[in-house]
């Protein structure tokens, strides 16, 4: 440490003004505190320095001008931030003066006028600090008292010995002078055994002499931080400890003080993984997965000829389970997932669970493509079992898709986007495996971009409806029309119901288009009752959001009233698979339709997995063979296939209606397999209401009037 006579001296500067300054406030008759800074620390203080703050030199020297602050100025500001400002100022040759409240060692308030030099010491630059008393008799303000000095010694002994903080105090060569009861209790020694010993003596801590603790406290003379304490039988605990450098009589003392934190660290922990893992199987969650693959991408970085992999996993069919048996089942299931997912892959990869029946899988380093996609069929084999609970087997499957790294992207974000929409992507793929690439991007931004468009395609009247009629297969008479949703975006491009219906659904919007399509196609058939033939029925398609909406029967009693419709000329569609989503709100709902007389009709039969069963206790009239099934009547099994749908029919009671006949062939046969129903491109193509009216309605009553000519003059 310099003397200051020696710091002083050697202060240099190129600007005569400050030259000049250096031998004034050395030769003032009344001596005037300065001090010196490198950086942001003191290297060096007159004695008038040091009586100004109560302090000593070992004290004063390496602390900051923070240190003899308080947190706040007078005027709100920062005194580290504001500080560090003027000082940057002054370090650019600028003289900078400005006031500024400080406290003495002892806690005196201490305004001042500060008056900062630029100055070169050794080539290296300096700051010179003058400190000069705001008040007039330059006297300090009186300490606001905080009551211990008024306190007997013996008080102030007993509160320190009583402390709930452990407190032990050592000398220069950091031997323990006095301890209290805390410090005895939490590390299970006595009084006797500590005394005179050092903590390194006893064990009782890890620190040495170059430790970073040590050495603060020895540059700076105080340290906190979170060390490993040791009891006497060995056990380790962690601590928050504070050390403090004091001098007094002229003896150099170290006041310590620590707390065991046990508690508190397994608090944390406890956040920790509440905050890192998911609560219901015990994975990481989407937060931890970010960390995860942020992990992997920047160690996959040190082996350029390997790559990343991230797997998307969604499960199909467990919306079904959700909705048939109940959530408390639905997080059963998702928890046997998990546990199989773990027993069969966590040696291979990380696995997480983004929420609902989303998982990842982050395979670190692989070799080729050709192991991740080994890998993704073993995961999709892991499915081949069905999960058990209760005696109930559930069968699911999944859909994976996958993004790369570090090609396709760095950022861990990105990733799991690209993975997402593989995984999209892959609903649709026959092997439910896909990696992502330009072709999915694109898919996914058309999307997109037809997502935005639909959003306003009803307000903008984009929606309409064409018609197709439905004809006796028996007297090629029309009994029906079936009015279907089509879309004409702003480019004139026009889409068919099935290419944006699932949109619709996704959005969130086919409860209104549906209903509006159901208005216009009942206000339609009303019209052409009164122009051609009132026992003309009027197909309408729903779709399951619309038929489990909890208004649904509102709504539609309200197209009713309003369209003046008979009840008993409207069918209305719905898939199979909405019968067996909610069986119960189905039955219900299918015995109020059948209160108002409408007709049910179960659209594209024989396409998915039907119950046979069920369909024998519901309220059907109509079943719509899917068009596949009349595609291979020129098949023996195609014909076998359509006969048997057929058969089904008449022993449930229900009509069919054969969907996609194209040919008379096609139409003949169906005919000659018993009484029912046709529709397809061979009796005419889905039209306009006008074209509609034109091409097929007035052919009708051309018919019916002949018919009413034959039977008159018969």
């Amino acid at each position: 440490m310099q003397k200051w006579s020696e710091l002083y001296s050697n202060l240099e500067s190129s600007t005569p003004f400050l030259a000049e300054q250096l031998v004034q406030l050395d030769n003032s008759e009344v001596p005037v505190p300065l001090a010196l800074i490198k950086g942001y620390q003191f290297i060096g203080a007159n004695t008038a320095a040091l009586e100004y703050f109560e302090s000593i030199e070992q004290n004063f020297v390496h602390s900051t001008p923070y240190d003899f602050s308080p947190r706040l100025q007078s005027s709100g500001r920062s005194s580290v931030d504001y500080g560090q400002q003027k000082l940057r100022e002054a370090l650019k040759g600028n003289i900078v003066s400005f006031n500024w409240l400080h406290l003495s060692q002892q806690g005196t308030e201490l305004p001042t006028k500060i008056t900062l030099y630029p100055f070169k010491l050794n080539d290296e630059d300096v700051v010179l600090i003058q400190f000069v008393p705001m008040d007039r008799r330059v006297k300090r303000r009186s300490q606001a008292s905080n009551g211990f000095e008024m306190l007997p010694k013996q008080l102030m002994s007993i509160t320190l010995e009583d402390s709930a903080e452990a407190v032990y105090i050592t000398d220069k060569d950091h031997r323990i002078l006095a301890v209290n009861k805390a410090m005895c209790r939490i590390c299970g020694y006595s009084a006797d055994n500590i005394l005179t010993k050092t903590p390194h003596e006893l064990n009782l801590d890890n620190l040495n002499h170059n430790s970073l603790p040590r050495r603060s406290l020895n540059n700076n003379g105080n340290w906190q931080g979170e060390v490993w304490k040791y009891r006497s039988d060995g056990s380790k605990f962690p601590a928050w400890q504070s050390c403090r450098r004091i001098y007094a009589d002229n003896q150099v003392y170290f006041v310590n003080l620590f707390s065991d934190i046990s508690e508190k660290k397994k608090l944390e922990e406890r956040l920790m993984q509440q905050a890192m893992f998911d609560k219901l199987t015990g994975l990481p969650n989407r937060f931890h997965l970010t960390k995860i693959l942020n992990k992997a991408i920047d160690e996959i970085k040190h082996h350029p000829s390997m790559i990343g992999a991230l797997m998307f996993l969604d499960l199909n069919g467990f919306k079904n389970i959700n909705d048939s048996f109940g959530h408390s089942t639905g997080d059963k299931v998702l928890q046997l997932v998990a546990a199989r997912l773990e027993t069969c892959c966590l040696e291979d990869a990380e696995i997480a669970r983004l929420g609902g029946d989303e998982f990842t899988l982050v395979l670190p380093k692989c070799v080729n493509i050709q192991e991740i996609e080994a890998f993704s069929e073993g995961v999709l084999s892991l499915f081949d079992v069905p999960f058990e609970i209760d005696g109930q087997k559930f069968y699911l499957g999944t859909s994976i898709g996958i993004s790369m790294f570090p090609h396709q992207s760095h950022e861990a974000n990105q990733l799991l986007s690209m993975a997402d929409t593989a995984m999209y992507s892959a609903k649709k793929s026959p092997n439910h495996i896909r990696f992502y690439n330009t072709a999915i991007k694109e898919a996914a931004e058309k999307k997109l971009l037809i997502l935005n468009d639909l959003r306003h395609a009803q307000s903008l009247g984009q929606f309409r409806l064409v018609y197709q009629q439905i004809i006796d297969l028996e007297n090629n008479k029309m009994v029906a029309a079936e009015a279907l949703l089509r879309w004409q975006r702003s480019n004139g491009t026009i889409l068919e119901a099935n290419e944006f219906i699932p949109l619709l659904e996704e959005n969130g919007s086919m409860v209104g288009v549906g209903m509006w399509a159901l208005e216009q196609a009942c206000a339609q058939m009303r019209l052409w009752h009164k122009q051609y033939n009132e026992d003309l029925k009027i197909t309408v398609n729903m779709s399951t959001s619309q038929l489990e909406h909890p208004d649904f029967l509102i709504m539609l009693n309200k197209v009713l009233d309003k369209t003046q419709f008979p009840s008993d000329k409207l069918v209305i569609e719905m898939e199979e698979s909405a019968l067996f989503r909610k069986p119960a709100l189905m039955s219900a709902l299918l015995n109020e339709l059948k209160k108002l007389n409408i007709d049910i009709a179960i659209d594209d039969f024989g396409a998915g997995v039907s119950s046979l069963g069920r369909l024998g206790t519901l309220p059907i009239d109509n079943l719509k063979i899917d068009s596949s099934f009349v595609h291979r009547l020129n098949e023996p099994q195609g014909e076998e296939l359509c006969r048997a749908l057929i058969q089904l029919a008449h022993t449930l009671n229900i009509r069919f209606i054969a969907e996609g006949i194209e040919t008379q062939a096609q139409k003949i046969l169906l005919s000659k397999m018993g009484k029912g129903f046709g529709q397809g491109y061979y009796f005419g193509w889905p039209a306009t209401a006008d074209v509609f009216a034109a091409e097929s309605l007035s052919q009708l009553k051309i018919t019916q009037e002949v018919a009413i000519h034959d039977t008159v003059c018969g």
